[in-house]
């Protein structure tokens, strides 16, 4: 009964304010169009007022904030009244304008205090544990966020790292075999008759450091031995140290192979450009040897291709 009490005054109001202002709505649209338009445009309009009204009092009664069903219900407040003032002065009676004017107010004021009459109240401490469950929840949401993004980029890093993977491999094995196709065409170009046509194949990043620190891979003669093996006092010490002339042995091996490699060139260099050439190359690869032994390898490159032009 109390609640009844409390809202039935403002619900009277309410419905007399409504029912009046779509009449009037519809009596003045009715002048300049369709009366089935004219009051259909007036229900609509009381629809949106009564349903801010109605969302008003929702909101407040949850604790919530209301501020857009307040703002609509507080414009519409001002039009209504103009509509029922104009609707009374239009039809000649200043009393029904007036009472007109005051039915939306008086709905409107009643319905606020209705409104804070039976909306629940949270207590300061109630409302501490309902902000500190919404930041919890948050925290959580955060959290969960994050640790699906980390994923996510656990993920692309890790496919990165394999598509690089893989295209280094392919890239390997294309540098690799045109290293092959290379080295196959030096020796078509450049046959080497009897015992040094057995020459090796290309040269690993595990044989060249063998060369330079003197010793001689395993399975691979050095050139001028002819695949023999080593008499006994070139097989080396019992510590494993590889022997003085074996080491002299891969060093000219190394220089033969270094020449062959120079000279192939189309046109053949000449023998200054050769000799320049070897140096540095050598040099920059640790290997030693004299001006005598560049130019007998170099005569011996050009007497293997029958090439009997002058030197520039």
């Amino acid at each position: 009964m109390r609640k009844a009490t409390t809202w039935a005054l403002p619900a009277a109001l309410t419905t007399i304010a409504i029912v009046w202002a779509v009449a009037a709505i519809g009596g003045i649209l009715t002048a300049t169009a369709h009366p089935a338009f004219a009051y259909s445009v007036a229900v609509l309009y009381d629809a949106v007022w009564l349903y801010a009204l109605a969302q008003e009092a929702a909101h407040r009664r949850q604790g919530s904030d209301a501020r857009l069903p307040k703002v609509i219900g507080w414009v519409f407040l001002p039009l209504t009244v103009g509509v029922l003032a104009a609707h009374g002065l239009l039809a000649g009676d200043v009393l029904a304008a007036v009472v007109g004017a005051l039915i939306p107010v008086l709905a409107k004021v009643t319905l606020v205090m209705a409104i804070d009459r039976d909306r629940t109240r949270i207590s300061p401490r109630a409302q501490v544990a309902i902000d500190r469950t919404r930041a919890a929840t948050r925290d959580r949401i955060a959290v969960s966020r994050a640790v699906a993004q980390a994923r996510a980029d656990e993920t692309k890093a890790a496919a990165e790292i394999l598509r690089a993977a893989r295209e280094a491999e392919a890239e390997a094995v294309t540098v690799t075999h045109d290293a092959h196709e290379k080295y196959a065409e030096v020796i078509d170009r450049h046959p080497l008759p009897g015992p040094a046509a057995e020459l090796p194949g290309l040269v690993s990043d595990s044989d060249l450091e063998a060369l330079l620190s003197g010793g001689v891979p395993d399975a691979v003669p050095a050139l001028g031995t002819g695949g023999s093996k080593p008499s006994d006092d070139q097989s080396g010490t019992d510590d494993g140290t590889p022997p003085q002339e074996s080491a002299r042995e891969a060093n000219n091996r190394a220089v033969a192979m270094l020449a062959a490699e120079l000279y192939a060139t189309d046109p053949p260099p000449s023998k200054r450009k050769f000799r320049a050439a070897m140096r540095a190359e050598m040099n920059a690869r640790g290997l030693t040897g004299s001006w005598d032994t560049i130019d007998a390898l170099y005569d011996r490159e050009k007497a293997l291709t029958g090439q009997d032009g002058g030197e520039k």
